[in-house]
């Protein structure tokens, strides 16, 4: 069975990798269709009652931290973060491949950091009992979310980095969802 999307891969990672981008856009989906109901319910009782929703605010605040997460490693897969490319048209041949090395190493240590320091600072927050100011949830679930998301960008990078050195051509996901059209 063919996975739509995934090109140059195996069967059984094509389909891991389906599963996967499938269940954190679903994640991301999901949470951003809760924000968006939060909002509109929130608006609509400031205004029509005079009754805001109690602790909207920190709910967006653990929502938009779980949308920028989990969009993280989709973002990492399709190389789709924003780059510069001010020096790009002198890099050619082994230049530009030593470049794409540079560049995607040096993100995975970022990245692996930014996953590390984020577990940790979930760690502390567990330590000190850290919650919310109104509805008193507490905090380091979703430090620990966070750092999962950073961490499996982390490992997509490390693969992604590893294909480089083999000297293979990275994968392509193209989305071939009903309305999207690949057409420029």
């Amino acid at each position: 069975m063919s996975c739509p999307g995934a090109r140059s891969e195996s069967g059984a990672i094509t389909r891991f990798n389906f599963v996967i981008r499938y269940a954190l856009g679903v994640i991301c989906g999901m949470v951003l269709l809760f924000m968006m109901m939060l909002t509109v319910t929130d608006v609509a009782g400031r205004f029509l009652f005079s009754k805001p929703l109690p602790g909207s605010f920190e709910i967006m605040e653990f929502g938009l931290a779980i949308v920028v997460f989990s969009a993280l490693p989709l973002v990492t897969w399709d190389r789709g973060h924003i780059t510069v490319s001010l020096l790009e048209k002198y890099f050619k041949g082994k230049f530009a491949r030593f470049q794409q090395l540079f560049t995607l190493g040096g993100s995975a240590l970022i990245m692996g950091i930014v996953s590390w320091r984020l577990w940790i600072q979930g760690d502390r927050l567990v330590v000190s009992g850290s919650i919310t100011g109104f509805l008193e949830w507490p905090i380091a679930p979703i430090s620990y979310a966070m750092s999962a998301f950073a961490g499996l960008s982390f490992i997509i990078l490390l693969g992604l980095l590893w294909l480089s050195l083999l000297g293979k051509t990275l994968p392509v996901y193209e989305d071939h969802s009903p309305g999207h059209s690949s057409d420029p």
